[in-house]
C-alpha cells in the first residue's frame, strides 16, 4: 500500500494501541500530506486536528493548544466564540450593552468570565453539526523534534491522549533528528518508542509527481517564467532526485547525503526568477548551467546535509560538487551566492559579473 494508505488504514483503527509515526526528511511534504491528501481522502468520516509544536516549551501549553485546535475543528462556532473572549471582545461588549440594558449586559458579563472550553470534555468522536453524522477526530502531532518540551514529558502526553482518551494519534517528524538527541541514550529512546508508537512510516514521495505539481502552482512572477521552468522539468528534477538513488552513483551513503527539500526547491525557483529576469533583460538565453548551479547552491545553502547522521550548513564549492555532480562554480556570480547565503544582493556589481560569466 502507498504511505497515504497506511495512514488511512490506521485512522480507521478502532481503540488504537499506539500512536502513528510519518518521518522523513524536513521538506519532504509529511505536512502537505496530512492536511491535503489525507484531510481530502477522509473529509466524509473523520476530522483532522493538527497541533503545530514549533518552537512550543511545556506540556500545559501543549494541553491547551489540544484543546483549542479541538474546538475549532469539531466545534468551530464555540471555536469562534472562544477566540473572541481571548482577544477582549465580549468585555468591550458587554460595557457598551450594560448602557443600554444593564440586564443583558450583566449576562454578558458571565459570558466573559466563563471558559467554555473548561466546560466541555474533548472526545475522539464528534457530530458534524452540518451533517450530523458522527465523524472520528485524528490528532496530529507536527513537527515534534522542533518542539522545546522534554521528549519524554511530549511523548507522555501523546500517549495520554492515545491510550486513555482513545484518540487516534499521528506523530509527524524527522525521525533522524529526533533520535540524534538520544546518540549515547538508545535505550531510552528505544523505550518511550516502545511505549508510545504502535506504527512507524517513511515518507518517500514520488519526486516526479510532486514536482510536476510545484511546476504547475500559480505562483511564479510571469506566465514566460512558468513556462520556462515547465521546459526545464527534466533539469530540475534532475537536481534535485539524490544520486545515491542511482545505482552508477553509490558514495552518497545515509550518513553523508543530502537533503530532499520541497520548500527549499520551491523557494529556490521563486528567487531564481531574479537571475532570469536579468539575463531576459540583456536578451541572451539562460543557460542551464546556470540554473543547475544555481539550485544546487540553494538547496545546500537552505537545506543543508547531512554528515555522520547530523545535519550541517557548513559546505564550500567542493561540498556542493560532491553532492551536486554537474555544479559549475565557474556559473555562479560571487553576487548570487552573497545573496543567497546573506540575503543582501547588489544589482551593479552583479550585472558587471553576469556579462563576464555569459561570455
Amino acid at each position: 500500500m502507498s504511505t497515504l494508505d497506511e495512514i488511512i488504514y490506521y485512522c480507521n483503527e478502532k481503540n488504537p494501541i499506539g500512536a502513528l509515526v510519518l518521518t522523513g526528511e524536513w521538506g519532504c511534504g509529511k505536512t502537505y500530506l496530512i492536511e491535503h491528501d489525507l484531510t481530502k481522502a477522509l473529509k466524509d468520516t473523520h476530522v483532522i486536528v493538527r497541533i503545530s509544536l514549533f518552537g512550543m516549551d511545556n506540556t500545559k501549553s501543549l494541553h491547551a493548544a489540544i484543546r483549542q485546535k479541538w474546538f475549532e475543528d469539531c466545534m468551530p462556532v464555540l471555536g469562534s466564540l472562544q477566540k473572541a473572549r481571548e482577544k477582549g471582545f465580549f468585555s468591550a461588549f458587554s460595557s457598551v450593552l450594560k448602557k443600554f440594558n444593564p440586564v443583558a449586559g450583566g449576562a454578558a458579563d458571565v459570558m466573559v468570565s466563563m471558559n467554555v472550553m473548561e466546560l466541555v470534555q474533548i472526545k475522539p468522536e464528534v457530530e458534524d453539526f452540518i451533517t450530523h453524522k458522527t465523524k472520528k477526530v485524528i490528532l496530529v502531532y507536527d513537527d515534534l523534534e522542533k518542539s522545546k518540551i522534554d521528549v519524554a514529558d511530549m511523548m507522555g502526553v501523546i500517549n495520554n491522549y492515545c491510550e486513555n482518551h482513545k484518540f487516534n494519534s499521528i506523530v509527524v517528524v524527522n525521525e533522524e533528528s529526533l533520535a540524534a538527541a538520544f546518540e549515547k541514550d538508545r535505550l531510552t529512546y528505544h523505550m518511550l518508542k516502545e511505549k508510545t508508537v504502535a506504527e512507524t512510516i517513511h515518507h518517500a514521495p514520488v519526486y516526479r509527481d510532486v514536482i510536476k505539481a510545484i511546476l504547475g502552482k500559480a505562483i511564479w512572477k510571469t506566465p514566460e517564467y512558468a513556462e520556462y521552468l515547465n521546459e526545464h522539468e527534466d533539469l530540475i528534477r534532475e537536481v534535485f532526485i539524490s544520486e545515491s538513488e542511482r545505482p552508477e552513483r553509490t558514495y552518497l551513503t545515509k550518513q553523508d547525503r543530502k537533503y530532499h527539500n520541497f520548500r527549499a526547491l520551491t523557494k529556490g525557483l521563486q528567487s531564481f526568477y531574479r537571475i532570469y529576469f536579468h539575463i531576459q533583460e540583456l536578451g541572451k538565453d539562460v543557460p542551464d548551467s546556470h540554473l543547475y548551479s544555481f539550485l544546487a547552491y540553494y538547496l545546500v545553502a537552505k537545506s543543508g546535509i547531512c554528515r555522520g547522521g547530523s545535519p550541517c550548513i557548513e559546505f564550500g564549492d567542493d561540498d556542493v560538487k560532491e553532492f551536486y555532480p554537474e555544479f559549475s562554480p565557474e556559473n555562479l556570480t560571487n553576487v548570487e551566492r552573497y545573496w543567497i547565503t546573506t540575503g543582501i544582493w547588489d544589482i551593479e556589481v552583479f550585472e558587471e559579473e553576469l556579462l563576464q560569466s555569459l561570455k
